[in-house]
């Protein structure tokens, strides 16, 4: 970061960038601990699922006694709910408070290191598929119980396996770079990230997954082991304690230090994202803890790495956003899918090396699809079919843990508009609870199991504002949005979502109001450049990006216009190489996004081209004149 002082005058040809003027001077931003509700049980060696303010913790030890103990934390106090099948310590977990895994760890007498892995409904566990070797002090990465990674831990020595779970088995996958064990993990089982851990000394090593391999980068600044959980995405994530009380930030690039846990901590267990988790458990020194800490971040950012500001002559002081480590990002042709079509659906989040779409129509649009598709980063296969024929829906999730919802179908004197849910296992579709409402051209976000959709259209609404969130076992409605839309976009977590976009049915039409959603309430918040419907979208609320639609210049005239969301604006990029609108999207964060599908026009053509968005991380130079 770079500090000057003298009038900004002297600035104001740096190329290409905006200065942003704030009242004061500025002050580094850092997140904070706070003090939540103790567990019930002391203990160490345990792990987590879900959210700060409904999570899950299992399993741990107190001393020589090994617990089998659940306890739900519902963001005051933790109450205890069904026991685990096996008690253990030491395993590996997550997903959400009413659908999570756990799997691994040691089990007395002797500390049998064990393979069973068992999943978590709200009420009950359940054994599943046991792991293919026995290990204990794993590290966790997923955030469903349907899809995670079991990374390294201790068998008969430290060791560097991973592998991963795609809802029925485990399947070996490429091991780390380096043999470690009680490490901490974030992301997907596609995009995922771990962090520290024991070689057996403390570690600060860093490597991230692609879906295929492990690649090191930046370490800690402060070398850690036993650390349990999953927190956040892998480009932004959370080192909390370990055998020190250090806090640090994981931007996708740079780890940055933060205020610390209230005590030196190990064996903890955590959840959440990098924004908003929590930490609980684990061994202060002597014994057992039961304490919960609660972690937030600034919703505004002030400074970060790679800002650079200058004094003013009156003492206030300006920022030059977006000086973060990355570069500019492009377009790329991917290949192409095995059906051309519009109006389908995409695993939200899903990176672009493991896409997945289903759904949609021809360039007719009678009748409807019900193809699925699965992207490797080359080419698309197909798999099996949904159960219901359908167009103009929408979905979540990954590759291999994906949920499809609402849509319709067009028949020869009729249409049916659709309240059905299913959801992807990596194999095959199961239909589950329906939505509340039949409901097409809405908005989605969330995972498979902590799914949203918002506004969209039913039979006598052109605009809904509802919102309706799956917890894995029922749909419940929620606060509305405050302006009703179809054919919008949505990025984000059912905690943390963004809406942005769309058709009202008056003047303008095509609308650029955007709304963020805090897991209680919608607040509107910074437009869009352009007014569009039916463009790609997705990422998190902090990193969100819109691409392609359609504008309000002439009907259904198609765009390929791109916007970033950095949390507080919008910022418009590389357009992409073909206008179309009602695409396959999918997007982690605003660095990597897949546009598959659609439709051009003029003339009305559904089309099977692919594209991938990538940010590459680069250092940035600034030029002046």
């Amino acid at each position: 970061m770079t500090y000057g002082s003298g009038n900004s005058g002297d600035y104001k040809k740096l190329k290409g960038q905006t200065i942003q003027v704030t009242d004061t001077d500025p002050t580094v931003n850092l997140g904070s601990w706070a003090t939540g509700g103790n567990l019930n049980t002391a203990r160490e060696f345990l792990n987590s699922a879900g959210t700060q303010t409904a999570s899950l913790g299992f399993g741990g030890r107190s001393g020589s006694t090994s617990y089998a103990i659940t306890e739900r934390y519902d963001g005051s106090s933790w109450t205890e709910v069904g026991d685990l099948n096996t008690g253990r310590f030491g395993l590996g977990g997550t997903g959400t408070q009413t659908a999570a895994i756990g799997y691994g760890g040691a089990t007395p007498p002797g500390n049998t290191d064990v393979a069973v892995a068992e999943t978590f409904d709200g009420t009950s566990w359940t054994e599943v598929g046991d792991l293919n070797t026995v290990r204990r002090a794993v590290g966790s990465v997923g955030s469903t119980n349907t899809a995670a990674l079991a990374v390294s831990g201790v068998t008969t020595g430290v060791q560097a396996g991973v592998e991963s779970w795609n809802g029925t088995a485990w399947t070996e996958i490429a091991e780390l770079n380096t043999n470690r064990q009680q490490l901490g993990g974030g992301g997907i089982s596609t995009l995922g990230i771990v962090f520290g851990g024991a070689e057996p000394t403390a570690s600060a090593k860093t490597e991230t997954w692609d879906g295929s391999s492990w690649t090191e980068t930046t370490d800690l600044n402060t070398a850690r082991s036993g650390m349990g959980g999953s927190i956040g995405i892998q480009t932004s994530t959370l080192a909390a304690g370990g055998s020190t009380n250090r806090t640090e930030l994981w931007n996708g690039s740079t780890w940055t230090e933060q205020n610390d846990l209230t005590t030196d901590r190990t064996a903890l267990a955590g959840t959440g994202t990098a924004a908003s988790s929590i930490v609980f458990g684990g061994d202060a020194g002597p014994g057992a803890e039961e304490q919960t800490e609660e972690w937030s971040f600034p919703s505004t950012p002030v400074v970060q790495e790679g800002q650079l500001w200058i004094k003013t002559a009156t003492g206030a002081s300006s920022v030059m956003k977006g000086y973060a480590a990355q570069g500019t990002g492009a377009w790329a042709t991917g290949g192409n899918l095995n059906l051309a079509r519009d109006a389908l659906a995409g695993a939200k989040n899903a990176p672009n090396t493991a896409g997945l779409v289903f759904g949609g129509h021809a360039t007719t649009h009678a009748g409807g699809k019900d193809e699925t598709e699965e992207y490797n980063g080359t080419a698309w296969s197909e798999q099996n079919n949904l159960n219901q024929v359908r167009g103009r829906l929408v979905g979540a999730g990954t590759q291999t843990a994906a949920i499809a919802m609402g849509g319709h179908q067009y028949l020869s004197s009729t249409t049916i508009h659709r309240d059905e849910v299913e959801t992807y296992n990596g194999t095959s579709w199961t239909e589950i609870a329906d939505l509340n409402t039949p409901n097409f051209y809405a908005a989605s976000a969330g995972t498979q199991t902590a799914a949203m959709v918002v506004g969209g259209n039913t039979p006598g609404t052109a605009n809904l504002t509802e919102t309706e969130i799956w917890d894995g076992s029922s749909w419940t409605e929620v606060a509305d949005l405050n302006v009703g839309r179809n054919a919008h976009g949505a990025a984000g977590t059912t905690t943390a979502a963004l809406a942005y976009g769309g058709e009202v049915p008056a003047p303008p039409y095509r609308i650029t109001n955007s709304e963020s959603w805090d897991g209680t309430a919608w607040t509107e918040g910074s437009d869009l450049s352009t007014g569009s419907i039916h463009h790609g979208s997705g990422g998190i609320q902090t990193a969100a990006i819109a691409f392609g639609g359609s504008d309000d210049a002439s009907p259904h005239g198609r765009v390929s216009e791109v916007e970033f969301w950095d949390g507080s604006s919008w910022t418009e990029s590389t357009n992409m190489s073909t206008a179309r609108d009602r695409m396959g999207p999918s997007a982690v964060g605003s660095v990597a996004a897949l546009a598959s599908g659609g439709n051009t026009h003029p003339p009305a053509t559904a089309v099977a081209t692919t594209e991938e968005w990538t940010v590459p991380f680069a250092t940035k130079t600034i030029g002046t004149d």
